[in-house]
């Protein structure tokens, strides 16, 4: 197993993140999945052997995990989150834990002993989120076939020394608009992303992070976005 050492890492490049408040949060969280991942292959039904040497910004309340295909990772009867992967899960807070859902900013990074085609085809093919259209609970937890409305923007390539990922704001609703119609993001459903397959193709890499917007703090929730239209052409929905 190897690992390594956020801090030599500190004076590097943000890797071409770009907007918004909080960016040196989001580029530091960028400088964790680049450079803090140390993997070990392992076989395919054991967990990935991972080691994250965090910076003390996101040290809070952090938790090591590690699941076999099949494990119920929610635990919390009658509701259920079965993996459909071994999994070892990094899960974490920036800066204090708070009740207040707009200024908690909880993260996690995952490890999937799991290949999938979307996400190696999100990073050689796709233009945009919305045609990636990467999901977590329907890539690894057997959502598939349940119906979500999603929302990206800011949808980036990335070069690791693990691997090549994209990275994306996402908002996800259980409900959405009729026709075709998108919701305008809000703070309540935003999470920063980074997808990733490591370089002998042997391990998906899925991190998330809590975001708040200062510039979207009045934003009305639920609020239709313009029929048909996608983040990069409708102002509206632009972060």
């Amino acid at each position: 197993m190897r690992s390594c050492d956020f801090r030599k890492f500190k004076n590097c490049r943000q890797d071409s993140f770009r907007g918004g408040c909080k960016v040196k949060v989001s580029a530091m969280f960028v400088m964790l999945v680049a450079f803090c991942t140390g993997l070990a292959l392992t076989a395919s039904i054991s967990p990935p052997d991972i080691t994250l040497n965090i910076p003390a910004s996101f040290g809070t309340s952090v938790t090591v995990k590690s699941y076999r295909k099949g494990d119920d990772i929610l635990n919390s009867p009658p509701f259920h989150l079965i993996t459909s992967a071994p999994m070892t899960e990094y899960h974490g807070w920036f800066g204090p834990r708070t009740a207040d859902p707009l200024h908690d900013y909880p993260w996690s990074v995952r490890v999937y002993a799991a290949l999938r085609k979307k996400v190696i085809a999100a990073y050689e093919t796709a233009s945009d989120g919305f045609e990636a259209d990467l999901n977590e609970a329907k890539q690894f937890f057997g959502w598939d076939q349940v119906a979500t409305f999603d929302t990206f923007a800011r949808f980036t390539r990335k070069h690791f020394r693990w691997g090549h990922a994209v990275s994306f704001l996402h908002s996800e609703y259980q409900d959405g608009p009729d026709g075709g119609a998108k919701y305008v993001p809000d703070n309540d459903h935003l999470t920063y992303e980074v997808w990733g397959v490591t370089r002998e193709q042997q391990y998906i890499v899925v991190a998330s992070k809590a975001r708040y917007l200062a510039k979207w703090a009045s934003r009305e929730k639920y609020r239709r976005a313009q029929a048909g239209s996608r983040l990069q052409a409708n102002r509206d929905m632009q972060p």
